[in-house]
């Protein structure tokens, strides 16, 4: 499978959608924008389509109007279609989006919510909709204009996505087929492009939130200025630790718990075994979490891209025995030309779905720079 993301533009006139491949349509008159990364090079031109015939769809949908806010669970998806439709497509729905991670306990990342075609007026100012459904079905008709039709019926693409359709801050994709016998295949070979769909859509709400009333920037400017890196943290959060001998700064926030810090070295290091990247891990927890430790037999450690640079990343659980508490971290280990750099995030949320607090700490995260 093809790792690389298009940077095509495709510009539409005005008061219609421009697609910006990632894939991104954005509004000139409103802003509103479906935002979602394209998984396989051999799909893109035909989601591409998809997405340009779906600017026709609905024309009822007036771009200019205020929308309400999306409501509902954060992480739930509510999936329209019949009780037929529903049998043919558990076991596809469930492949797409039922991922688990553990934190340390089993945890679906989304959670489905089934309603039928009748239902939908309810549902649909919800954040999350997905919608499945032949050709020739009343739903699906009223939602598909005509060309979008004759691409589904043609199979020519299947998939129509649309962010803020009925409400702002609303992710709504539309599995189409003539056939629908056919809807399971299409669900579950495109069950990446369908993931990252609503991933996307979250994390890109999860941001919007998280910095629309800026970021610290008196902080950001005192870690330039003192040790030549800088992070955006967000209103909300507080510096509780800084130790310029022990080269760490650590960052929290409460309900649930979120930890961010940095610690880093005056010079840079090789690329490391998992041993040795754990140990600097809990070498952190011993100082600065009163002795937080890593669960080895239940972390990933592999290579990634950081900015740009190839960094590595433990993925897994930390442990606190004297508290019997633990939960999921996730810690990126770099060097710079003169500086190597760890970067951990970890939550303490009992009850609730850690997926989502570890994409917040991530997005925070992707605002680290070195100067």
């Amino acid at each position: 499978m093809c790792q690389m993301f298009f940077k095509l533009i495709l510009e539409i006139e005005l008061d219609k959608p421009s697609i910006a491949c990632y894939v991104t349509i954005h509004c000139m008159s409103c802003y509103h924008t479906l935002h979602v990364k394209a998984m396989s090079c051999m799909r893109v031109n035909r989601f591409l389509l998809s997405i340009v015939l779906l600017t026709i769809i609905l024309t009822q949908i007036s771009c200019k109007r205020k929308l309400p806010l999306a409501g509902g669970k954060k992480t739930e998806i509510i999936t329209v279609c019949d009780e037929v439709t529903y049998n043919l497509i558990e076991k596809a729905l469930d492949f797409s989006l039922l991922r688990i991670i553990y934190t340390p306990t089993k945890e679906y990342i989304f959670s489905i919510k089934v309603v039928s075609p009748d239902k939908f007026p309810i549902y649909r100012y919800r954040r999350n909709i997905f919608i499945v459904g032949k050709l020739g079905t009343p739903l699906i008709d009223s939602l598909l204009a005509p060309e979008a039709r004759e691409q589904a019926a043609s199979n020519k693409a299947y998939i129509f996505g649309r962010e803020d359709l009925y409400a702002k801050g609303q992710s709504v994709l539309i599995v189409a087929a003539p056939k629908s016998e056919m809807l399971p295949q299409i669900i579950e070979s495109d069950s990446a492009l369908i993931f990252n769909y609503f991933a996307e859509g979250i994390r890109k709400r999860l941001k919007n939130g998280l910095y629309k009333d800026g970021y610290q920037e008196d902080i950001a400017e005192r870690l330039r200025v003192r040790y030549g890196f800088s992070i955006h943290i967000p209103p909300g959060w507080y510096l509780v630790k800084e130790d310029p001998e022990g080269r760490f700064v650590k960052f929290m926030r409460h309900y649930p718990d979120r930890v961010i810090s940095i610690y880093w070295e005056n010079k840079p290091r090789d690329f490391l075994t998992k041993e040795e990247a754990i140990s600097i891990r809990d070498n952190i927890g011993k100082n600065y979490y009163e002795g937080d430790f890593v669960d080895s037999k239940r972390t990933k450690f592999y290579f990634v891209k950081f900015h740009g640079i190839t960094a590595q990343k433990l993925d897994g659980i930390w442990q606190n025995n004297e508290k019997v508490m633990g939960g999921p971290f996730i810690a990126y280990l770099f060097s710079t030309h003169n500086k190597f750099y760890l970067i951990d995030m970890h939550v303490f949320a009992p009850g609730e779905k850690k997926w989502y607090w570890l994409q917040q700490l991530e997005l925070i995260c992707d605002t680290f720079e070195t100067f």
